[in-house]
């Protein structure tokens, strides 16, 4: 049994607290790992109001280096925490008058709180969870531009984006947190990491924001591979999330959700 828990998505719901990031608790048959926090104490609040004790954690997962998923780990306790190199850049929106979108922390910050682990390679985190590492950007419509730049004034096409891989008996469940890298890509670089062809359900942020090509790709992709569950959220905005609708029939992800799967 595989119980994926919403600890914060920009949707409300249950009752639940909810701010703009995104944080996912997920439990396997040896595992509890939590991924990204939100960019505040929310996770934490619902998490307490949920029954969750953020102690009984195996390990943190950083999908990557953006405010909104990394500031809330000042909330937690001391864990293993599994990133990639380039989670402590500076950077910024260049067109929000170059806005900080970084974290609020350094790499000495995260090693004196937590057992730090950067890598950009794939790790397994149990017998049935991995860490994703650095997605490789190889199709040809996603990731291929960027609202960010980093303290040099470079395009920064945020490397460190990964998220995590979940083994069960109908297949993969493959979860990203903003799929800057492409949502497409993730799914194709798990099945490479877990040497597991079938995906189940793939869920996260999917970082489309249109109803355009890039989008309607995506969706032709994933019905290729026969995904049935597909649950996008947080950094997917309405015009994208209403074609995954009409062509999914998938619920809206609200802070609070609870998915299991066998």
């Amino acid at each position: 049994m595989v119980t994926i828990t919403v600890l914060n998505d920009n949707t409300p719901g249950r009752g639940m607290l909810s701010e703009h990031g995104l944080s996912f608790h997920i439990q396997t048959d040896d595992r509890k790992i939590l991924l990204d926090a939100g960019p505040g104490d929310v996770f934490k609040k619902n998490a307490d109001k949920l029954g969750i004790d953020l102690y009984d954690i195996d390990a943190v997962v950083l999908s990557h280096g953006h405010w909104d998923h990394g500031n809330g780990f000042k909330y937690l306790p001391s864990l293993p925490l599994y990133a990639h190199p380039a989670v402590f850049k500076k950077r910024y929106h260049k067109e929000r008058n170059e806005d900080y979108v970084g974290l609020d922390f350094n790499r000495a910050d995260f090693e004196e709180r937590f057992d730090l682990h950067i890598t950009d390679k794939p790790f397994q985190l149990g017998r049935n969870i991995w860490f994703l590492g650095e997605i490789p950007r190889l199709n040809k419509f996603e990731s291929k531009s960027t609202a960010f730049i980093d303290e040099a004034g470079t395009e920064d096409y945020i490397p460190d984006d990964t998220g995590v891989a979940v083994r069960t008996k109908g297949g993969l469940i493959v979860i990203s947190g903003c799929a800057h890298a492409g949502i497409v890509n993730t799914i194709n670089h798990a099945q490479k990491v877990t040497g597991i062809e079938k995906v189940r359900a793939v869920m996260g942020g999917f970082h489309l924001k249109k109803a355009d090509e890039v989008t309607r790709q995506t969706i032709r992709e994933i019905k290729q591979l026969d995904i049935k569950e597909v649950y996008p959220s947080h950094c997917t905005d309405l015009p994208a999330l209403a074609m995954f609708f009409n062509t999914f029939g998938m619920n809206q992800v609200r802070t609070g959700d609870v998915l299991t799967f066998e």
